[in-house]
């Protein structure tokens, strides 16, 4: 689980031996399974499914702990995890700090390498464990000063806990506030548009990748996100966040809607476009029912005010679209 090697059979008496001969291999480095022993995938080093370089800013994050924080590399108090794409081979959101590549777009169109930062995750022990929070998304050349915030602040409000316990105390909105000005995309610089560990302008290419998500299904992804966008939805609809769960609920009838329509290799670039050619492709196609058509469907939050009613019908709506479109998408493919 930390890309660790085991080498059994070694006879006790000659450990001493072994380790010099390790040591010639420059395999004895201080930080074994430490802050410093950072996870990472191999990213767009040789898997095409890698969105950003996942080693490249792991060495670049290896360095700055040596240079600048020398007390994690004998310290196992934050796990550090990094995956070049949402399949998690890095397992970065069960990380205590985890990053994940992404990509950004500029308002120019102009595309680089970007790294969404998940805290809070890890291992609690005796099976039980937390999944890391989707904190910022930044450009990945702000990795290390994104790792520095966090450190820091970890050092001043966080000593003497665990990493997860300190990020639970704190809350998610504690963290996004001091990196929010890392997320700036306005003054990007020519260095920002080059990936850790290579010289060439960033590109982003996806094809068929060497993990174990190979056969990497996006339209279930897309569906599965609107899952969970209907769990936001329900559970700030029982806080009595009327218009946070309407946010959520409408979120996940677009969402649904471009699955299918990504399947359809239909262009899902704006909400109005997915609006429209879903009602077109699906609903007036006759492929899907919905009784007024999905735009008015989705819509109807501009007619109404965000009660307690209104927000509770709403979400019920959006629970029986992605029902439709599951339904829908099952059909399809099992007349494949």
């Amino acid at each position: 689980m930390r890309q660790n090697i085991l080498i059994p059979y070694i006879k006790e008496e000659l450990i001493p031996f072994f380790y010099q001969k390790l040591e010639k291999l420059g395999f004895v480095e201080a930080g074994y399974n430490k802050a410093l022993d950072i996870t990472a995938c191999p990213g767009t080093d040789t898997c095409n499914l890698g969105i950003a370089s996942s080693t490249g800013i792991a060495e670049e994050l290896e360095r700055l702990i040596k240079a600048e924080y020398p007390q994690y590399i004998s310290n196992p108090d934050v796990v550090i995890k990094i995956s070049g794409c949402m399949n998690a081979c890095g397992q970065h959101n069960m990380a205590n700090i985890g990053f994940q590549g992404m990509s950004i777009r500029t308002k120019d169109k102009l595309v680089a390498p970007a790294l969404q930062v998940l805290l809070g995750g890890g291992n609690d022990g005796n099976g039980n464990g937390r999944f890391a929070d989707k904190v910022v998304k930044i450009p990945s050349k702000r990795g290390p000063e994104a790792l520095r915030l966090i450190l820091n602040d970890f050092e001043t409000n966080g000593k003497g806990k665990p990493f997860a316990d300190y990020y639970a105390e704190k809350g998610e909105h504690y963290f996004y506030d001091f990196l929010k000005p890392l997320t700036d995309i306005e003054d990007l610089t020519q260095e920002d548009f080059i990936d850790w560990g290579t010289i060439e302008k960033y590109k982003k290419e996806i094809g068929i990748g060497e993990c174990a998500g190979v056969v990497i299904d996006l339209i279930a992804t897309l569906l599965l996100e609107s899952q969970e966008k209907i769990q936001n939805a329900q559970e700030t609809f029982n806080e009595g966040k009327w218009a946070a769960s309407i946010y959520h609920s409408y979120s996940s009838m677009v969402n649904s809607a471009k699955a299918l329509l990504t399947a359809e290799k239909t262009k899902v670039n704006t909400h109005s476009s997915i609006i429209k050619d879903f009602d077109e492709k699906f609903v007036a196609a006759g492929r899907i029912a919905i009784a007024g058509g999905f735009e008015d469907l989705v819509l109807q939050l501009n007619k109404n005010e965000p009660t307690e009613d209104f927000t509770k019908s709403y979400l019920e709506d959006a629970k029986a679209l992605l029902q439709k479109v599951e339904s829908f998408r099952k059909m399809e493919l099992a007349e494949v």
